[in-house]
């Protein structure tokens, strides 16, 4: 029997939680149980406050002066911009999610949050010009659907996601950048059972997905093929990967793999015959690269508190190396669910 989209979201938690979440460490993921109540009115496009500058958060001097662009990140619902030793708070409301730079850094795609279904939106990065790309909120509430994990294209034209719009759990789809045509990507009937977060190769030609092809299986990274939706599995960790991310140049992917009861960052070019990983900090996730390819950023958790962390990458011809990492947040208490953004 179908499963409505009312208790999709929460069977969802069940198969993530047996993959994703038990991968990263984190506990099990968190999605809003749909209301009993009357579904609310209509949400207007939210707009970012203009909000004094936070107090500056300690970090190793060589970082600030060697880190280049903006780092964004969700810490209590709201997003927060990481940029030149500082992090300053850019919206209000509580109810930001998932925020995505465009390639160029013009503009953010983000999630708008409510108890019962989630839309995408765009607003340009001063915060102005908001508008809303899905429209999952229905007049009858088991309607409703959840639209999470924008990722732009690298020509800023389209954007991929993941919706439960058509189907029992979350599927990929693309949309162009005015929300007026989308395709369905991936389905249960060509082999996924849900999918979750997505990077865009740098060619355009393919995404990094997070998928399972059942709820006995823990989630693997898959390289699914943007224009015929076919797909192949490109991890193959024991425990399973979550969270990858494509490199600038295209040629290696980051990733949280779980070889044993931790995850750890990965760093695999794209053949798949060389790799690096650190496994030395607990609970990491959501691997992003600087605009320059050389630098990887990724959480790792501490105390339940979840900081920015980063290390440099080197590829040479005889393989991948990372560098011990560094500290770049402190007490930033970042919401990893909504993962990381860098731009110029």
């Amino acid at each position: 029997m179908r499963v409505s989209r009312l208790t999709s979201p929460r069977l969802l938690l069940i198969a993530v939680a047996l993959s994703v979440s038990a991968l990263s460490g984190c506990g099990s993921l968190t999605l809003p149980m749909a209301s009993a109540a009357q579904p609310p009115a209509a949400v207007a496009a939210p707009n970012p406050a203009s909000i004094p500058p936070a107090a500056q958060q300690a970090i190793p001097a060589q970082q600030a002066e060697t880190l280049a662009g903006r780092i964004l990140f969700v810490r209590d619902g709201n997003l927060w911009i990481w940029e030149r030793g500082n992090s300053h708070q850019f919206s209000t409301g509580g109810t930001w999610s998932q925020p995505q730079f465009s390639p160029d850094g013009s503009e953010v795609a983000y999630v708008y949050w409510s108890n019962n279904f989630s839309d995408l939106f765009i607003m340009a990065s001063d915060g102005t010009n908001s508008r809303r790309l899905t429209r999952s909120q229905s007049a009858v509430l088991a309607d409703n659907s959840w639209a999470m994990r924008p990722t732009w294209s690298p020509d800023g034209s389209r954007l991929a996601y993941v919706s439960d719009q058509n189907s029992n759990f979350n599927q990929v789809w693309i949309t162009t950048k005015d929300g007026n045509t989308r395709r369905q990507l991936t389905s249960e009937a060509l082999g996924l059972l849900w999918a979750d977060s997505i990077s865009w190769e740098p060619s355009g030609a393919h995404l990094a997905i997070t998928a399972a092809p059942d709820n006995r299986a823990p989630s693997q990274i898959y390289l699914l093929d943007v224009t015929k939706g076919t797909y192949e599995k490109f991890s193959s960790q024991i425990n399973g990967a979550f969270d990858a991310s494509f490199s600038p140049d295209g040629t290696m992917l980051a990733y949280m793999g779980r070889p044993g009861t931790q995850p750890t960052l990965t760093v695999q070019t794209l053949e798949g015959t060389t790799q690096a990983t650190f496994d030395k900090l607990p609970f990491m996730r959501s691997p992003v690269w600087s605009p320059d390819g050389k630098t990887v950023a990724f959480m790792s958790s501490q105390g339940g508190v979840f900081e920015i962390w980063t290390l440099t990458v080197t590829k040479t011809a005889d393989g991948v190396t990372l560098t011990e990492p560094r500290q770049l947040t402190r007490d930033a208490a970042i919401d990893p669910m909504s993962g990381l953004s860098w731009a110029r």
